[in-house]
């Protein structure tokens, strides 16, 4: 009898020699994605705390979490402090606490990998060692799914900037131009009189227009706009006293942004073009400029005006 509670022991002090040496004092879990979203952008976007719920997994019925704090699947998720390219983040489940990181890692102009690293602080109890260590995986899926969220919601260009913002390539070669300044910032009517007799030109030469009308238009000082309209035209014309034709360079890089609505849409979406370039180390190599794709004499309401806000870079 002696001999079998002895042996009973040793098999019991074996598996619990066993527990502590395979399971450690602390489980490090980690997942991570790639996005095709900008280091910069990322980081300010996250940086603000009313944007978290904006991609987060589990939509609240009502949000009634404090600022800061996200719940999935019975875990809280509580933005302790923001730090360089990284986030601490403290991670509650059934009264225990987690620390983790999520830390955003340059990948080139055009993406950023992002990490969540956790560490899991086991116990000298062996039911709850185990305990911990089973969580091990459950948190590692919550951590995957989240970031999985996390890359959808970025991946959009529109949801770090407000507009949706593509690079392509300059199609047209020609501009013919006409500058002009004012003392207000100039209406529909003016612009619109600018363009026809870019038109007027353009038909004198018999060539053939290639693209909607451009503007661009700079307040210079509190009194003073100058502004500069341009229609893409298929040949290269000979410059006037009014006239110029600007050579555009064809085929190279340029960015591109819709938007429906006027002036301060427009504006914004230059700020924003601005912020993009930067973001992603272009150089801004020529004026930018909207591209009237909407008739503005026809159609007075101005948000229903679709413009195309082009930036052109290298």
């Amino acid at each position: 009898m002696k001999k079998r509670f002895v042996a009973a022991l040793s098999v019991l002090l074996l598996i619990l020699a066993s527990l502590y040496f395979f399971i450690p004092g602390k489980i490090f879990v980690s997942e991570s994605i790639t996005s095709t979203a900008n280091q910069n952008a990322v980081y300010r976007f996250l940086s603000e705390d009313s944007n978290w719920i904006k991609w987060w997994p589990e939509k609240p019925k009502v949000n009634t979490s404090p600022a800061g704090k996200w719940q999935l699947d019975g875990y809280m998720f509580n933005i302790v402090t923001p730090l360089y390219n990284a986030f601490e983040v403290n991670i509650e489940k059934d009264g225990h606490s987690i620390n983790s990181l999520l830390h955003l890692v340059h990948s080139g102009k055009d993406s950023v990998k992002i990490e969540w690293n956790a560490a899991i602080t086991t116990s000298y109890n062996p039911i709850r060692r185990i305990s911990r260590y089973l969580d091990n995986r459950e948190l590692r899926n919550k951590l995957a799914l989240t970031l999985d969220s996390l890359k959808k919601y970025i991946d959009d260009s529109s949801h770090l900037y407000g507009v949706a913002i593509k690079k392509e390539k300059v199609r047209v070669e020609y501009l013919v131009s006409l500058n002009r300044s004012f003392s207000h910032y100039p209406t529909t009517e003016e612009i619109y009189d600018l363009i026809n007799k870019i038109k007027k030109r353009i038909s004198s030469e018999n060539a053939r227009e290639e693209d909607y009308p451009m503007v661009y238009i700079k307040k210079t000082d509190s009194t003073l706009f100058k502004i500069q309209v341009a229609i893409p035209v298929n040949i290269n014309l000979a410059d006037t006293e009014d006239f110029t034709t600007k050579r555009m360079l064809k085929n190279g890089d340029i960015l591109v942004a819709e938007i429906t609505g006027g002036r301060h849409t427009a504006e914004n979406a230059l700020l924003q073009l601005d912020t993009y370039a930067l973001d992603h180390r272009y150089n801004n190599i020529a004026i930018p400029f909207l591209s009237l794709v909407t008739d503005r004499k026809k159609e007075p309401d101005s948000t229903k005006w679709l413009t195309r806000v082009y930036y052109p870079v290298n």
